[in-house]
């Protein structure tokens, strides 16, 4: 089957915000998934796994800091405007 999304080793840190901090916050850390057409795929697990930003990744709200992710073979990063084109979107705001 043609896989729609995937996703390799996906990485998303964050900087401190405060001069005192020097610890970066991984939101999320080595993630990899493929989904295939037609497929249903849940992303789950507990508070602060990075399922909230891996959404945001792949809806290119969110920048990576490491890895890849594809929508339609299309890298979320490279090419946001044609990502957009091709999912829709209805959060829960």
């Amino acid at each position: 089957m043609n896989s729609v999304i995937v996703v390799d080793d996906l990485h998303k840190s964050y900087k401190p915000k405060t001069k005192g901090q020097s610890i970066e916050v991984k939101a999320v850390d080595g993630i990899s998934f493929k989904v295939d057409k037609g497929e249903f795929f849940g992303l789950l697990g507990p508070n602060g796994a990075g399922k909230t930003t891996t959404i945001g990744i792949l809806t290119t709200r969110v920048l990576p800091t490491g890895g890849r992710a594809t929508i339609d073979g299309i890298d979320v990063a490279r090419q946001p405007v044609e990502v957009k084109r091709r999912i829709g979107v209805a959060s829960g705001e």
